[in-house]
């Protein structure tokens, strides 16, 4: 049996355990951990398929019913990542709407229908004479709308749930990473259908491209894996091996004196109101270097300095909307705060209040 085989027959293995331990995880969301575990062992199974064709193992009467069925995979990633995206940072469990994925999987596999009832000996004639177009109803170049799909809903995800929806530091730099590990798979797979269609590549060396699309499938589970423990206060340092804290000299006390004097100082000098306010200028008041000041806000506040600063912003922003005259408008509302444009106030008003600022203001005047 060839190298690449046995690699990545352990590789099934141990993507057949993960997902299982997803199943039985207790930390988390139990919904978003079943999801993760079935994401974890559809990709094991594509594996052991890839496995069983580098083996010519498909074209014998006990596993040629397997042949192609991996294609509805393929469109099957993107809406678990999505649906775990949404339980961990909007909203737990399944919606009715959540069937609406489904529709591009089935349509993928009754184009195939054809192919799929197909006996054992049809199915082994078919792959004699390779005349697989002939017995399936899958368009000329389906397979481009597929990688379309995939890029699809990976841009769905980060719209919907990326740092412009959510102003956690933490939760921020996590769903980085997890999309971006998506992202990976999707291009690494993408290059490899692109290099074989256009004979730029030999498909007898497909493995390179499948260990490159293991590891990004390795991250997307890891940081799964993890998710509840950065969630719950941990920084990314201390859940990921490989990645340590910098000795930056300033220890846990000083972090905390710092923290306790910074809020004193938002509250009592109220920086935030000038519109030029830069990281610099807090770090100078701390007497702390840039670096460190960035620290304490990242680690003590789970926020970046921009939305440290806006947060501050807003809710002053919120006791001039409820106290204001009616005359005043919201855009010198929002210069008064210390915001240099009306586009920003929304943004950041909607990031924090999940409302804008009108929609915010009408009920409390209405009152």
């Amino acid at each position: 049996m060839a190298w690449h085989i046995v690699l990545f027959l352990f590789f099934v293995a141990i993507g057949t355990g993960i997902g299982f331990l997803f199943f039985f995880k207790k930390k988390g969301n139990k919904f978003a951990n079943i999801l993760l575990g079935a994401y974890t062992l559809l990709f094991s199974y594509e594996l052991l398929y890839n496995c069983l064709k580098w083996s010519n193992k498909l074209g014998e009467p006990e596993f040629v019913h397997l042949t192609n069925t991996h294609f509805p995979l393929w469109i099957t990633y993107g809406p678990l990542v999505y649906i775990f995206c949404r339980s961990v940072l909007v909203k737990p469990g399944f919606k009715m709407s959540d069937v609406l994925f489904l529709v591009p999987i089935v349509v993928l596999i009754l184009l195939n229908a054809p192919f799929y009832f197909l006996g054992t000996d049809a199915k082994l004639e078919v792959l004699q004479k390779g005349s697989f177009g002939q017995h399936t109803w899958m368009p000329v170049g389906s397979i481009w709308v597929v990688i379309a799909m995939m890029f699809f809903y990976g841009f769905l995800t980060f719209r919907h749930f990326g740092p412009h929806r959510n102003s956690g530091f933490r939760q921020n730099k996590w769903l980085k990473w997890f999309i971006g590990s998506y992202f990976g798979f999707a291009i690494a797979f993408s290059s490899y259908i692109f290099l074989t269609r256009f004979n730029l590549m030999n498909p007898a060396y497909d493995y390179f491209v499948d260990i490159v699309i293991v590891g990004f499938i390795g991250i997307l589970s890891f940081f799964g894996f993890v998710q509840p423990e950065i969630f719950a206060g941990k920084a990314l340092q201390e859940v990921i091996p490989f990645i340590k804290y910098r000795k930056t000299g300033l220890s846990k006390s000083l972090s905390l004196e710092m923290r306790d004097k910074l809020q004193r100082i938002m509250v009592s000098e109220e920086p935030y109101l000038e519109s030029t306010l830069r990281l610099d200028d807090l770090a100078k008041k701390l007497n702390l270097s840039r670096n460190h000041t960035s620290q304490i806000i990242n680690q003590h506040f789970n926020l970046s300095f921009f939305d440290f600063v806006n947060k501050y912003r807003v809710e002053a922003a919120k006791k001039l909307l409820t106290q204001t005259e009616e005359k005043a408008t919201i855009a010198q509302i929002a210069y008064d705060v210390g915001f240099n444009n009306r586009a920003s106030f929304y943004k950041a008003f909607k990031k924090f209040e999940k409302q804008n600022p009108t929609q915010y203001m009408n009920p409390k005047r209405a009152s």
